[in-house]
Formats: C-alpha cells, sequence, structure tokens
C-alpha cells in the first residue's frame, strides 16, 4: 500500500505544499493562501489524490506563521513531523542547481526529505493549553526585559551627561530612583525642591527608604554647580525613560504573576520547582521551551538539544570535545542560571562544582559540567514522576 508525502514551506502570507507519491513522483505542487479557509480546501484536495494508503506530512516551521497550518492538520488527524528550515538548507546542498532556492522548490525537498527519512524526524502533536500560554508569556516578558534594558542603558548615559555623581550613587536595580527621576532629573530642580519635599513625595508613592533615596539626590545636586550643556531637555527625556521602565517593570511583575499561577497549578511545574536554583521564571521557561517531554529520548537528547552537552570532533589523529555552538539559547540559559543559583541553594550542587573546580577546570567550565549533571536528575525526576530530595551527608 503506497504512501503520499507532503511538504509545505510555510510563509506569512502564503505556503507552497507539494505531494510526492513513493516513487517521487509530483502528484500536486501549488501555492496556498495561509488562510483556514485556503488550508482546509488544499488539505481536501490532496485526500481526493488516494482514497487508500498512509499519508504524512512535513511543516518547517512549528508556532508562528504555522500556527494555523498546524492546527488545520492536527484537526484532521494528519501525522505530522518537523522538519527544520535549518536542515532543509543543509539538505538543499544535495540536489542539484543548490544554488537556486525558492520557495516552490524548498516545499519540494521537504516531501522528499520527509520520504527518505520520515523515521528520524521529530512528529508534531498538539500543544496543551498551558504550555501555549506559557511559551506566550516568556516570550513577551523577554521582550520587556530587553527593552527596560535597552532603555536604562540610554538612561544612563543621559544621566552621566547631566549628572555624573548621582548616576554612580543611584541603585537602579530599585524602583526608587526611577520614582524620584520622573519627578526631577537635573540638579537644578532637585535644589530647587529640596529634600524634605522630595522625600514627601516618593514615601507618598511608597518608595522603599524614600529618605535615603532624596539624600542621595540632594547631595549630587548641591556637590555640582557646573550647568551642563542641554540640561533642560535632557532632564526632560530622563524622566520621560524613568516613567517608560517603571511601566515595563510593572507590565514584566505582571507576567511573572500569571506565569507563577500556571506553574502553581501544573503538577509537572511543581516537580520541576522542586529542583534547587529552579524558580518559578525559569521553570515557566523550562516547560515553554521543551514542551511534551516525551519528543526527548533521554537525558542525553535533552542536554544536546540544550547545548550543555560536550560535541566530539575527530579528524585523523586529532580527537577533542567542545562546546557545541548550535542548541537552544533558551534552555542553555535556563539551566546555567539555574546551575549557577543552585550553589547558594544545594549543599549537593557545591560539593559538585568544588569538585569540578579541584580538577582545574574554571568556574565557567565548573557551571556548565553542574547543569549537564542537572539535567540527568531533572530528567529523572520527570520520568519517575518525583520531587527533588537532597541527599543526606555522610556526616549526618
Amino acid at each position: 500500500m503506497g504512501c503520499h508525502w507532503v511538504g509545505f514551506d510555510v510563509g506569512k502570507a502564503c505556503h507552497w505544499v507539494c505531494v510526492l507519491d513513493d516513487a517521487g513522483k509530483v502528484l500536486l505542487h501549488r501555492r496556498v493562501d495561509a488562510t483556514q479557509e485556503q488550508i482546509e480546501d488544499v488539505l481536501d484536495e490532496i485526500e481526493q489524490l488516494a482514497t487508500t494508503g498512509n499519508r504524512r506530512v512535513a511543516i518547517d516551521l512549528r508556532g508562528d506563521l504555522a500556527t494555523m497550518l498546524e492546527a488545520c492538520l492536527l484537526a484532521r488527524g494528519e501525522s505530522v513531523y518537523h522538519l527544520p528550515g535549518v536542515a532543509v538548507n543543509r539538505y538543499r546542498d544535495a540536489y542539484a542547481g543548490a544554488e537556486q532556492k525558492s520557495d516552490a522548490r524548498d516545499s519540494w525537498l521537504i516531501a522528499d526529505q520527509l520520504r527518505l527519512r520520515w523515521r528520524s524526524l521529530r512528529p508534531v502533536t498538539a500543544t496543551e493549553e498551558y504550555l501555549a500560554e506559557l511559551k506566550v508569556l516568556a516570550s513577551y516578558r523577554r521582550d520587556l526585559v530587553q527593552e527596560q534594558t535597552r532603555k536604562l542603558l540610554r538612561l544612563r548615559a543621559l544621566l552621566v551627561e547631566l549628572c555624573p555623581g548621582l548616576e554612580a550613587e543611584l541603585n537602579f536595580k530599585r524602583n526608587g530612583p526611577f520614582v524620584a527621576l520622573s519627578r526631577v532629573a537635573s540638579p537644578a530642580a532637585v535644589r530647587r525642591l529640596g529634600h524634605k519635599r522630595l522625600a514627601r513625595w516618593l514615601k507618598a508613592r511608597g518608595v522603599y527608604r524614600a529618605e535615603k533615596v532624596a539624600s542621595t539626590f540632594v547631595s549630587a545636586a548641591k556637590a555640582q554647580s557646573v550647568e551642563l550643556p542641554a540640561s533642560e531637555l535632557k532632564a526632560q527625556i530622563v524622566s520621560e525613560l524613568a516613567r517608560q521602565i517603571l511601566e515595563l517593570r510593572e507590565q514584566a511583575l505582571t507576567m511573572e504573576q500569571r506565569m507563577a499561577r500556571i506553574v502553581a497549578e501544573t503538577p509537572v511545574g511543581q516537580l520541576v520547582l522542586s529542583l534547587p536554583g529552579m524558580g518559578t521564571i525559569l521553570t515557566a521557561e523550562f516547560l515553554a521551551e521543551t514542551g511534551d517531554l516525551s519528543r526527548f529520548a533521554s537525558a542525553d537528547h535533552l542536554a544536546a538539544a540544550s547545548g550543555i552537552a560536550p560535541v566530539l570532533r575527530a579528524s585523523g589523529s586529532t580527537s577533542f570535545r567542545r562546546r557545541p555552538k548550535r542548541g537552544n539559547k533558551v534552555l542553555k540559559r535556563v539551566f546555567y542560571l539555574s546551575a549557577y543559583c543552585s550553589l547558594y541553594a544545594s549543599a549537593e550542587s557545591r560539593a559538585y562544582y568544588g569538585r569540578k573546580r579541584a580538577e582545574g577546570k574554571t568556574h565557567r567550565q565548573a557551571v556548565v559540567a553542574l547543569a549537564r549533571r542537572r539535567v540527568n536528575v531533572l530528567w529523572a525526576m520527570l520520568r519517575d514522576g518525583q520531587p527533588y530530595r537532597e541527599k543526606p551527608s555522610k556526616a549526618a
């Protein structure tokens, strides 16, 4: 019984689809608008090509532009596989006319590669609602943090040109300095307002240690008697940036609270959260990026996908291992940061880190080694459905 091999090259406004039979003969090859109506029409057309036999479908993108296509395929019960765009680019070199690239040609290539190596491709399954929500929340929070960082760098650069003594003294990890800067930013304005009125204004807005923040502003303003160029304009921009940063922090906090609720209500979230160093945000990002863990055959596969498993490079008499350049950057960051945090939360992690340092590894190498070990631990926890339990020390 034959099989039809369907390849979709995903695009924003339209997709290209190609259907091959077992011999590689093209049965259908055309453009499809990226709307539900057009996608359903082409799927009906594909079904009519044969009433018997199997059918497998490959897409080169998951989520984002492929969300509608993926949902339509899974709703019909199709066997869907993911052939990453990076792999498509590499496989293109194996065909004649490799320098030619088009969406139509890529859809044929995806179908042909599905026909040749479908057993090695990753199946696509429906995403649970809580995982889809976590992915959106985590991605949006990262955007907010990046935008906050960009605005903070700009604010500090302007503040150095406005009042360098004040920029050097402020603790930008707290909201207090931003609240004060949203009110007054130039030394002249701070001196006119005075310590008492500034402190009273900050207290009314719930600023932590308002008296100290006000003292820092007034002391820096009094220490500077020179009016720097364009001070008024720079002060206006600094105040506006401070207000924007406060808004971004509030939005990020809202995202974090929603992520925390989802993690708290999810059994797998509680399991991951029990591992020392895996706070709410890192747990949410881990779940959002991994999705269904069944797609990872082992802890080694998860480590490789995260980019923290050393890879072998051997040629002739030369053989060495190095850090991989590929891997999911978000997962790599999650495992590295959680390993670093675990040094303060777990005696077992500190002991392992100490052994690696004693072997001559650098701090970063030791943390990466710890992160790799923690992948095995986390995998076992999720496999067995058991929370983390610290091993009792031998002294105990």
